[in-house]
């Protein structure tokens, strides 16, 4: 300490008050930490005209670095950057400094250390922490150097040190200390102002610290308010998970990480989103991560917190209140596992293998859950990574050399596969985008369950249009069906009514004119049980009541009666009848194929006035099976495409001059459809136009149609 006059105390005062004022205004020009240390740094170090002012920080594990130095070069060592270990700086210093919160200034030649404070009695003795703590800190303020700390300073060319302790919310945070390669002495003056400085950046810690957490929170919402935006988007739900699965490994600095969404149903549909480093699931284990033990706890753990039992409950609860939102954000990270180290959890050591080959030290889990079910889980991970810290002084295992550094010759110390520590924010973040994701698969599964309402609904009513619509029809055919029946009924019958009068009552000239009305009355009889069979064959079949009696059936046999059967109209009309036969026989109804085959060529005769009808008989092979096809092509009145279909209705025609100058009753096609079909095969009917012909094929499987079935 130095003596003064009032006058040059008053002047030095006030210029140590500007300057006081221009350092606290320079350490206020910014936020930004390492910036206030900087210029703390080099605002003390020209205050009190020393060699060096560092800035040290301790870390949790007691160690420390220096983050912040000014030094004048060539006059003291830089140390920035630099680690020192915790034995340093030991337990009991640290506890003198919290409690005392005085500057202590140590003096090398005469290796005395002062507890600077005012109004304070010197006292002098060794210190152990419980001394500290049983001491009243008058009796601790002065005391001779501790040897070796001497030692210490000496070595790293320092005579004069004076530390200030910086605290941050009632902890130890940090030094500020000052070195100087000669003897120095303070005034009070200037330990006031370095005190105040000191007092400063606490304030500017704290400032800075919750500046760090307003940063993290706005970085948090804004990835929320992404991930939201994201939810309301039109993308498809699998776009949207895996983005936000994307963001938030992003948010975390995480190296991977994978979405497993879970079945509704609880079968085997799952859905895996997946993204960066991923473990290596190997053949005869589990393929999928979330099949292990541990994720199965997850989703099936019965100590997870009540929660509201349905969906409206749970958004009631998000847009309740601040409190209910805190509430709801505490119980996702309560769910939430947070592992730095997979490879010292018990609970993973089966799963450990698949991480092995890869560089995943660390995991969240977090089961996306809503009521009593789990939807899903969210996991991330993070790689191991290698430290470089750079240490003051050579290495030396000897713990006697842990406080006396022989040489402040930097050691490197690389460490490598160093897991990192899961931070507050980064949990806090996981969870929240956890919970979006749940909301955001509980409303796909609301969208898709009210969706696959909405088409059920839909299909039935189609299925009642059709419905109605068949019904409508079967009305229709029914009335049709009645009309035409009747009417084609009526025809034959009045006619063997009327010719059978005429004949009981004698109403005939001559033997001729008699076999003529008994002819005529015998043709409309036997038009009459035509018409009836084939409304009796076509019930049967609707019925289900016609069965089939297959057997071998030859069909050059087969197709020379037909031959015969229709001599008659072939003379009558001059028309050519070809019959073509490649195949030898066919598996099917000897009386229904014949049935066809008589109503083909019947209709043929029919509605061919001039040239030819073909019958051909071929063999094919269609889906691996052999077909025997039938064709009647002739060279009749045809009909136009568009009409062509509607032939094998009941009762239609092509129109209805074809009906009055034909006659028929329609129902023929109908029958060889329904019969074809019966015994198997298929039927069409093919023309290019009226007056160009028309061929109707039908096929039918050549070893019957049990064989095909």
């Amino acid at each position: 300490m130095t003596d003064q006059t009032p006058a040059s105390h008053t002047t030095e005062a006030v210029t140590q008050g500007k300057l006081l004022h221009r350092m606290t205004n320079r350490i206020r020009q910014s936020l930004e930490l390492q910036e206030i240390l900087s210029a703390t740094a080099t605002e003390m170090r020209t205050f009190l005209d020393t060699d060096r002012v560092k800035v040290y920080r301790f870390e949790s594990d007691g160690t420390g670095q220096v983050i912040a130095e000014s030094v004048i070069e060539n006059r003291l060592p830089s140390l920035l950057g630099l680690h020192f270990p915790a034995g340093d700086i030991p337990p009991h210093a640290r506890e003198m400094f919290v409690k005392a919160r005085v500057r202590s200034i140590i003096d090398i030649p005469t290796q005395r250390i002062t507890l600077n404070r005012l109004d304070c009695p010197p006292t002098t003795g060794d210190l152990t922490i419980e001394d500290v703590h049983n001491q009243a800190i008058e009796d601790i303020l002065q005391r001779p150097v501790d040897p070796c700390h001497v030692e210490y300073l000496t070595k790293i060319g320092v005579q004069s040190s004076l530390v200030i302790p910086i605290v941050h919310q009632q902890k130890l945070w940090g030094l500020l200390a000052s070195h100087h390669a000669q003897p120095k002495a303070f005034s009070r003056e200037q330990l006031q102002i370095v005190q105040t400085l000191a007092d400063q950046v606490a304030i500017a810690i704290s400032q800075s610290h919750l500046l760090s957490q307003s940063r993290e929170r706005v970085r948090g919402e804004t990835l929320i308010n992404q991930i939201s935006t994201l939810l309301h988007s039109p993308l498809k739900i699998s776009e949207i998970l895996q983005i936000a699965l994307e963001k938030v490994v992003q948010a975390v600095k995480g190296s991977g990480g994978r979405l497993f969404v879970s079945s509704p149903s609880g079968q085997s549909d799952i859905e895996l989103y997946t993204y960066g480093s991923q473990p290596l699931l190997t053949e005869g284990n589990p393929t999928v991560l979330e099949n292990y033990p541990f994720w199965q706890q997850l989703m099936t753990s019965e100590s997870r917190l009540a929660q509201p039992s349905n969906v409206a409950d749970y958004w009631r609860d998000l847009i309740l209140s601040e409190e209910e939102a805190m509430r709801l954000r505490r119980r996702a990270v309560s769910q939430l596992f947070a592992f730095n180290d997979i490879y010292q959890e018990l609970q993973l050591l089966d799963v450990a293998p698949v991480f092995r080959p890869t560089r995943i030290r660390s995991l969240l889990a977090m089961p996306l859950v809503h009521g009593d079910q789990c939807v899903g889980i969210l996991s991330l991970f993070r790689d191991e990574i290698d430290t470089d810290i750079l240490w003051a002084g050579r290495y030396d295992p000897d713990e006697r050399q842990d406080r006396v550094r022989s040489s402040f010759e930097v050691w490197r110390e690389l460490k490598l596969g160093q897991a990192r520590e899961w931070t507050d924010e980064e949990i806090e973040i996981t969870s929240s985008v956890g919970t979006h994701l749940t909301m955001a698969v509980l409303q796909n599964r609301l969208y898709q369950c009210e969706y696959q309402q909405r088409v059920l609904v839909e299909m039935r009513n189609q299925e009642l249009n059709k419905a109605r619509t068949v019904a409508e029809e079967a009305s229709r055919l029914k009335s049709d069906f009645l009309s035409s029946t009747s009417h084609e009924l009526r025809t034959p019958l009045a006619a063997t009514l009327n010719y059978l009068k005429l004949l009981k009552e004698g109403f005939y000239d001559n033997e001729e004119e008699l076999k003529e009305y008994i002819n005529v009355a015998y043709n409309s009889a036997e038009n009459l049980v035509a018409i009836i069979n084939d409304v009796l064959d076509i019930a049967k079949i609707e019925a289900g009541r016609m069965t089939l009696n297959p057997e071998w059936i030859d069909l050059p046999s087969l197709l020379a009666e037909q031959q015969n059967l229709f001599r008659l109209e072939t003379r009558q009309k001059e028309i050519t009848l070809v019959i073509e036969c490649e195949v030898e026989r066919v598996y099917a109804d000897l009386m229904k194929l014949r049935q066809v085959l008589t109503n083909l060529l019947s209709n043929a005769f029919k509605f061919t006035p001039s040239g030819e009808i073909r019958l051909q008989v071929i063999s094919e092979t269609s889906a691996d099976h052999p077909w025997v096809k039938f064709s009647v092509t002739d060279t009749g009145i045809g009909i136009e495409p568009a009409k062509q279909d509607m032939l094998f209705e009941p009762f239609v025609q092509a129109d209805g001059s074809v009906k009055r100058r034909y006659g028929g009753t329609g129902l023929g096609l109908t029958v060889c459809k329904r019969l074809v079909e019966l015994m198997g095969g298929e039927i069409s009917l093919y023309s290019l136009g009226k007056g160009k012909g028309a061929s109707v094929t039908f096929t039918l499987p050549q070893y019957g149609a049990g064989i095909m079935r």
